[in-house]
């Protein structure tokens, strides 16, 4: 092998993450039946098949909305794998535990520390509103002018 090929460890080390103990979870996690892809589906499955993956994922374990606090690389872990399953469940992924968890994470305070683990086994789910006035939630066409007031630096 030359110096610029990639060995298949080196490979997979780069593709399934950091912590390469967790793989086999994750992909024992994949192998349940509400994994399967579905095709041709109607309007309201197209919503709730993420649901039910999401739902299953959050119940595994593997991953934690308090892993913000001291294993952020965990969250971003969980990201990369669902992201190479099912792009509609990685974005409720993200809506779950980084805008919404990661709100409630950064902006918490001691009487909301019990949200936690209610985000985590998805007993609350939450949800995340872009607004600007003047433009409701139709976020590709909001526009933003900034104006510096020297007076109040």
């Amino acid at each position: 092998m030359n110096q610029n090929q990639m060995d298949k460890e080196e490979l997979s080390a780069l593709i399934l993450g950091d912590d390469l103990a967790k793989v086999p979870k994750w992909f024992d996690l994949f192998s349940d039946p509400v994994w399967v892809p579905k095709y041709n589906t109607t309007w309201t499955e197209c919503r709730d098949e993420p649901y039910k993956k999401l739902k299953k994922a959050s119940e595994s374990g593997l991953f934690s909305v308090k892993d913000f606090f001291n294993n952020p690389k965990n969250i971003f872990l969980a990201h990369e794998f669902i992201a190479q399953i099912d792009g509609a469940t990685v974005i409720k992924l993200t809506v779950q535990y980084n805008l919404f968890g990661g709100s409630i994470v950064a902006l918490h305070s001691d009487r909301h520390k019990y949200l936690f683990d209610k985000i985590d086994d998805f007993s609350i789910v939450g949800c995340f509103c872009l607004t600007e006035l003047g433009y409701g939630n139709n976020a590709v066409q909001m526009e933003t002018t900034v104006t510096f007031d020297k007076a109040s630096d």
